[in-house]
């Protein structure tokens, strides 16, 4: 490889592998694009934390994660929209449709949540998606009268896996 460093800050280029903790009973190994746990033990954890409370961060929005064995890729979405409960009769059930930015009909959407802003006790049933950006929650109403509409509008966080 031809690339090399210009950091201004100063640099070091590796022909091999480099291996740090040596003098411990775990280490870490930098091997081409690699980084693994070694050790004389017949298998190692690699725990990546961040210091204090900082975050841990893979990649980019532009990067796509493979986990584990698995040949597609993977990201992990999170949002938030706004959304209306409908208008329900007693003992029934409708259905609400919720913008999701970038969900497409692969993805696997692994969480709603209303953060407890509805105003009547509704239950979520369910949740799918419908088309392009768009998800439909399922509300039931198990109460034996009807209910009113949430006209000030409700905030859902959700989550999807999105299977690029």
């Amino acid at each position: 490889m031809e690339y090399r460093s210009t950091n201004p800050e100063g640099y070091a280029h590796f022909g091999g592998d480099v291996m740090s903790g040596a003098n411990s009973t775990i280490g870490i190994k930098l091997s081409s694009n690699t980084i693994s746990p070694v050790s004389d033990a017949a298998s190692a954890e690699l725990i990546i934390v961040g210091k204090g409370s900082g975050s841990i961060r893979i990649g980019t929005s532009l990067n796509q994660v493979f986990i584990g064995d698995s040949t597609t890729a993977s990201r992990f979405v999170t949002g938030q929209s706004t959304i209306t409960v409908p208008n329900m009769a007693g003992a029934s059930q409708d259905v609400s449709t919720v913008t999701m930015a970038g969900l497409s009909t692969g993805d696997i959407i692994l969480a709603m949540d209303a953060r407890g802003t509805i105003s009547t006790h509704v239950a979520m049933g369910g949740y799918t998606i419908s088309a392009a950006a768009e998800g439909k929650i399922t509300w039931v109403n198990c109460h034996a009268s009807s209910i009113a509409p949430e006209t000030t509008g409700v905030t859902v966080r959700w989550a999807y896996l999105d299977r690029t």
